[in-house]
């Protein structure tokens, strides 16, 4: 656990200037599962949960549409699982079906012409 000398500006591993500001507690509570979350996302960052608290709060304070991408995404996360699962099953059938029908040069043709869009479509969002 990183050690904050509330009077030190310098101490810790925050990013952001304290401006000699003495930190104090805050209460904010947090269920027993919600604060396993907070814990394992402040692990996986190297960081205390105090800090990734205090970081992703700030963080949306400054900048209040920061937000908005995080919870949208949470949001279609179920969607994007649902659809990703139809369409292998989908696709994987009907390349068997092409293969048993002896169509494979129409398959790889396919596969060339999708590589290629998720090329042009990466290269715009990228640019």
């Amino acid at each position: 656990m990183t050690d904050n000398d509330t009077t030190e500006p310098e101490s810790g591993r925050n990013d952001e200037p304290q401006q000699g500001l003495p930190r104090r507690n805050r209460g904010v509570r947090f269920s027993d599962l919600e604060w396993e979350e907070v814990r394992h996302a402040a692990q996986a960052r190297g960081v205390t949960p105090a800090e990734f608290v205090r970081e992703r709060i700030l963080e949306l304070v400054r900048n209040p549409t920061a937000g908005d991408a995080v919870s949208n995404s949470a949001d279609l996360t179920p969607l994007i699982e649902r659809i990703f699962r139809s369409t292998h099953i989908l696709a994987t059938l009907k390349r068997d079906e092409l293969v048993r029908e002896g169509r494979d040069g129409e398959l790889e043709k396919l596969i060339k012409s999708t590589r290629k869009l998720q090329e042009s479509l990466l290269d715009r969002t990228e640019g």
